[in-house]
């Protein structure tokens, strides 16, 4: 497989390579891939876990355990009374 960089991304490895961070560009290459594959599976943990709760929630609802629209904004409107406040 062949890879062309861009100028930015070139420079952006040789700043690395300069300021002693990393032994060769390889090692650069490496890391930012491994840092890809870690926010990836974050990412991916993340949409699983709001899988799980959409569902909870919904499971919630179907059993009439939902609190109705109008109590929840009266709720925060009591709790926050000055968030519809324009500041000018």
């Amino acid at each position: 497989m062949n890879i062309t960089l861009n100028p930015e991304q070139e420079q952006f490895i040789k700043t690395q390579l300069e300021q002693g961070k990393f032994p060769d560009a390889q090692a650069v290459i490496n890391q930012a891939l491994q840092l890809l594959q870690e926010k990836q599976k974050e990412y991916e943990e993340w949409v699983e876990d709001v899988r799980i709760k959409v569902n909870e929630a919904a499971a919630e609802l179907e059993r009439g355990e939902g609190v109705p629209l109008e109590t929840v904004v009266e709720q925060m409107q009591a709790k926050f009374p000055h968030a519809r406040e324009v500041k000018q």
